[in-house]
């Protein structure tokens, strides 16, 4: 057996996003926690640029995932779509990639504008509540990613077909 450059670089990225979704976790839970204000913004900050990996991380996947497939089923007499494991496990994978672009940075940009309304007094009356929805909203996301990501990990653990590269 030869090793796979696509299947390091797929484990590569795996664990960059799953670095990502845990930092933005960790961060938000400590953007909840504190106090001061102008320090909530400036952890909200740090939690966008993280947030900005997982893209990366998400392309990187995709195109290792597809040089793995390539790698995989060349030359064989079966399909990758005759495999249940590995087409569930690319819904999955294109219904986390669309919950992380479409709500993610939709909902931190919204608590990011409301924090900041906080900060210069321009809040609407009820700001309090709306940050607490918002702050709610997020904890679903992360959820639903962390569900998600485990989805695709026990597809890929345990699943039928085993990547003939470095493991």
């Amino acid at each position: 057996m030869s090793p796979s450059l696509f299947f390091v670089l797929h484990l590569l990225s795996f664990g960059v996003l799953v670095t990502t979704l845990l930092a933005g976790f960790i961060l938000d839970r400590k953007l909840r926690s504190e106090k001061n204000l102008d320090l909530k913004i400036y952890v909200g900050t740090i939690a966008r640029m993280i947030g900005l990996l997982s893209p990366l991380a998400a392309l990187l996947l995709l195109l290792s995932g597809i040089g793995n497939i390539y790698n995989r089923y060349a030359g064989s007499t079966i399909s990758w779509f005759q495999e249940g494991w590995l087409v569930a496990k690319i819904m999955f994978f294109a219904l986390m990639l669309l919950n992380g672009v479409v709500y993610g940075p939709k909902l931190s940009r919204s608590r990011m504008n409301l924090l900041k309304a906080i900060r210069d007094q321009a809040a609407p009356p009820e700001a309090e509540k709306l940050l607490a929805s918002v702050n709610r909203q997020l904890t679903l996301f992360y959820l639903v990613q962390t569900v998600l990501l485990l989805v695709i990990l026990y597809l890929s653990v345990f699943g039928s077909g085993k990547h003939p590269g470095v493991i």
